[in-house]
């Protein structure tokens, strides 16, 4: 009898709280509208909710504490003998882990080859050394070299293992499949890995390795049953590493709190634009908010609050996201991360108690300024709204080295005459013009282009024609970082000169387009880090042109 009033007594005060919880939630929710998660990959049943930089144990007990089941890591998280390890097997929290090793500090191409070349000339910024003899990967193609030296693979075997010699561009950042199959094969066992995370933003022109990456993965892994493969994008630029074929759902990141206060439409607005790009190429490809948790200095003299935390939860719910993660945790130096706040660690335990009694959050309503700069709908989508005037396919060609200083009046061979087969001397070898993807708009010369060093006042210039069949009155609509040009048939239209991040639409310079085909050539100097343009042709109203393609395109 005793035990049977306990039970009902259990069941009772279990009731209550029930009853208590949703009345809580319903007076939370007010207005707010509810968004469930879109997940197509789970962490044992659960969204994804995670974190960067954590290693210590003491911080992956506040992980578990925060409701946290997902740690981004290395080797030695998976290994259940050592702390690490063990905490997060009995936790039930899994590991994505780290192959960036294998992109990240590797050789690239110095200069273009020919599909019957035997010595591969590599590019002189650092990079690590390569054993010998070995075998590397570029685009489709396998090549066997005898002899690795830090400027050239020497003895090259073209046309490995059934595949096909072929032209590459300069640039493109070696792989090593072998050296990949083997890290897999030795960690894809392990009870605590969850998936592989193989790209963190911009290490140059990665997307060849990325995509033999993945089809490692695929390989020693499982086939379809591999786990997940997940890449971090922080930018439009950065989708220049992004495509079929190279990871099953991505991680957006975007910082609203900056020294310059905090930018509180950022993350809904860029992450538009960016699943735009990513969307119109993976149609569907989920994807993870990673918001800031992180302060300091150069993280802006605004730190993140928990009010700030629960927007961001919001602002990524809102356009659909499958799951979460912080970053970051700790990192040393002068950041600081989520583990060192308690307010944060309760902003962030709330939201994820809420998305796992729930399945989702409760989001406030967008802001005006949200709302008007809205381009996708609300929630989860497959195929985007098209974006009014973007040029999809620009010919590109650089760095080109401004060793006087001279800004914008460092001229080089394009500004003279655009030659799509002409082939000049650049920053650090040969350079061509090369057919890159505009994402959004945007053509990210700092994520294509790699290390700063090389970047560091430097030129490049890219061009494309639009063709139209009776005369617009038009509107250009650009933004830079830093300085730019824009020329339309020769004749200069808009000049910024100065230090500025990338905006778009920042500028707005009203044109007229003729009837037939118009030659638009940009030219963008970089100061030091960041490096890009957008440009845009609207109608004076933002609206579509009507009849007007852009040439090279993606057909």
């Amino acid at each position: 009898m005793k035990s049977t009033t306990n039970v009902l007594r259990r069941m009772v005060l279990a009731a209550s709280l029930l009853l208590a919880m949703a009345a809580a939630a319903d007076e939370y929710a007010g207005d707010r509208k509810f968004m469930k998660l879109h997940t197509p990959y789970t962490v044992d049943g659960r969204p994804p909710l995670g974190t960067y930089a954590v290693s210590k144990v003491e911080d992956l007990a506040l992980a578990k504490q925060a409701g946290m089941n997902l740690v981004i890591g290395g080797r030695e998280m998976l290994d259940v003998e050592t702390p690490a390890g063990k905490l997060l097997s009995e936790n039930g929290i899994k590991v994505l882990y780290h192959l960036t090793h294998h992109i990240y500090g590797m050789p690239r191409l110095g200069e273009a080859v020919s599909p019957d070349q035997t010595t591969m000339p590599l590019s002189k910024r650092g990079a690590r050394a390569l054993p010998n003899p070995g075998v590397v990967q570029i685009e489709d193609e396998l090549i066997r070299y005898e002899e690795y030296t830090p400027v050239a693979l020497l003895g090259c075997q073209r046309g490995c293992d059934g595949t096909q010699p072929a032209a590459h561009h300069e640039g493109i950042i070696l792989f090593m499949p072998e050296e990949c199959a083997e890290d897999v094969e030795s960690v894809k066992d392990s009870p605590n890995l969850w998936g592989y995370y193989v790209l963190d933003d911009s290490p140059g022109d990665a997307i060849s390795a990325l995509r033999a990456m993945y089809r490692t993965v695929w390989r020693v892994d499982g086939g379809a049953e591999h786990h997940v493969v997940c890449a971090g994008y922080g930018s439009p630029g950065s989708l220049c590493n992004f495509g079929p074929g190279v990871c099953d759902v991505m991680l957006i990141y975007w910082y609203p709190i900056s020294d310059n206060g905090y930018h509180r439409c950022m993350i809904s607005h860029e992450v538009q634009w960016m699943l735009s790009a990513a969307r119109a190429r993976v149609p569907g490809i989920p994807f993870f908010g990673v918001y800031q948790a992180f302060w300091g200095e150069g993280a802006g003299a605004t730190s993140p609050t928990a009010h700030h935390i629960r927007e961001q939860f919001e602002d990524f719910a809102r356009e659909g996201a499958s799951g979460f993660v912080a970053f970051a945790g700790r990192i040393g130096g002068s950041l600081t991360g989520w583990t060192e706040s308690e307010p944060l660690q309760k902003a962030i335990r709330d939201c994820h108690q809420e998305i796992l009694s729930t399945g989702g959050l409760h989001v406030a309503p967008q802001p005006e300024k949200m709302l008007r700069e809205r381009i996708q709908p609300v929630g989860f989508w497959q195929i985007p709204r098209d974006v009014a005037g973007v040029p999809p396919v620009w010919h590109v060609i650089g760095p080109f080295d401004d060793t006087e200083k001279a800004f914008l009046e460092a001229a080089f061979p394009p500004e003279q005459e655009v030659e799509l087969n002409a082939v000049y001397q650049g920053k650090s070898g040969p350079v061509r013009w090369i057919e890159r993807a505009s994402h959004a708009g945007v053509i990210g010369l700092g994520e294509l282009y790699g290390a700063q060093d090389y970047t560091t006042n430097a030129v490049a210039y890219a061009t494309c024609t639009a063709v139209s069949l009776r005369e617009h009155e038009a509107m250009t609509t650009v933004g830079s970082d830093d300085d730019i040009i824009v020329w339309l048939d020769g004749k200069e239209v808009w000049r910024h000169e100065g230090t500025r991040g990338l905006t778009r639409d920042e500028d707005s310079v009203p044109v007229v387009l003729g009837t037939g085909s118009t030659r638009i050539l940009v030219k963008v100097y970089n100061r030091q880090g960041m490096w890009g343009f957008s440009l845009r042709l609207t109608d004076r109203k933002g609206l579509p042109l009507g009849r007007v393609q852009f040439f090279p395109s993606t057909e």
